[in-house]
């Protein structure tokens, strides 16, 4: 139960989640726009971070770069305002922050935050964590955007070790293992019988029974998708995409 003084950030994080798993993207900005006067009216520094660290994600996902940024920036100054830019907390905002630099064209400035998270997840011992996972995957694409392919391919497979060994994260394996494939394909394009292997793998995770069947799976599915089309699978990324409409839409 949180204190007078601050938001319920658990409340927040359900009204959020429940957005995204029906896909409702208008719901999801008034919930951010919401729970941030919220947090700013009870000078709550800790609640307005982490709404403001969901709403850099948000305005990532629906392309609205300045007030992504604006965003931001306020977390970044936040996490230095709480004292938090050594710990595993404040490494998830820069990791947020750096996806986002990169998703908009700053990559360079991007591999900079991202090697400060991981020093934060290495210093604290969370090397075998679903967050650290995610850092190697953001940052390993990132270096593909800078052609720097050798980096690339270390992090999408340390990403995937990692992965394996916590478990219950096919989906995003599947991920991993789709970005591979094009990393191979540009290193080499005779490459096929690598290329195919990689998503025969990922295909095989994507169905996987460990994978639960919600609002983030049919976010990796349709992620995927364009991927299958792109090689030439246009059966497998039809799949995709209709599974993918089935969860978001399929229910009353």
């Amino acid at each position: 139960m949180a204190h007078l003084h601050e938001i319920s950030v658990p409340d927040f994080i359900r009204e959020l989640d429940a957005c995204f798993e029906r896909n409702d993207m208008k719901a999801a900005r008034a919930c951010l726009t919401k729970w941030e006067e919220q947090a700013r009216t009870l000078q709550d520094d800790r609640g307005l971070l982490t709404v403001l660290n969901e709403g850099v994600g948000y305005y990532r996902r629906v392309k609205k770069k300045t007030r992504a940024m604006e965003a931001m920036e306020e977390s970044l100054q936040l996490v230095e305002k709480l004292g938090i830019g050594n710990t595993v907390s404040g490494a998830t905002v820069f990791i947020n922050a750096a996806t986002t630099q990169s998703f908009f064209g700053e990559e360079r400035e991007a591999i900079g935050l991202y090697d400060q998270a991981e020093q934060c997840f290495l210093q604290a011992g969370k090397r075998d964590t679903y967050e650290y996972a995610a850092l190697l995957n953001n940052r390993a694409a990132t270096y593909s955007e800078l052609g720097e392919l050798t980096h690339a391919e270390r992090d999408f497979r340390g990403a995937i070790a990692v992965l394996k060994t916590v478990g219950h994260h096919a989906g995003e394996i599947a991920v991993s293992l789709v970005q591979l494939a094009h990393l191979t394909y540009e290193r080499d394009d005779t490459a096929t019988e690598q290329v195919e292997e990689l998503l025969d793998e990922a295909w095989e995770y994507i169905n996987s029974p460990d994978q639960e069947r919600n609002g983030n799976y049919a976010y990796v599915l349709r992620k995927c998708a364009p991927s299958y089309d792109y090689f030439k699978r246009p059966d497998e990324a039809q799949a995709l995409r209709d599974v993918a409409n089935e969860i978001y839409y399929g229910k009353d």
